[in-house]
């Protein structure tokens, strides 16, 4: 059972175990991350500022924008794992 993570953002330390499904409807990008490998890779991350970590690790230019022209990565919130019991 994965421990009660106190009030505020979550973070990728929360999803230990789990797999990190994210989507971008603007340019198709769908990928799949290991929490744990992720973990070993960059410090603990609050959930917001992940997206934007990977978007740059994919290589997306619009990565961080705020534009209207600005990324649109997202959690993908039907891969049941990454929030089951939320």
């Amino acid at each position: 059972m994965r421990p009660r993570r106190a009030h505020g953002v979550p973070k990728l330390s929360h999803y230990r175990g789990e797999k990190i499904a994210v989507m971008c409807d603007k340019c198709g990008l769908e990928r799949r991350y290991d929490a744990d490998a992720m973990m070993e890779r960059i410090e603990d991350t609050p959930m917001p500022l992940l997206l934007i970590k990977i978007a740059e690790g994919e290589g997306c230019p619009r990565a961080g924008s705020k534009g209207e022209d600005r990324c649109m990565l997202r959690y993908d919130l039907t891969f049941a794992p990454m929030f089951k019991g939320r």
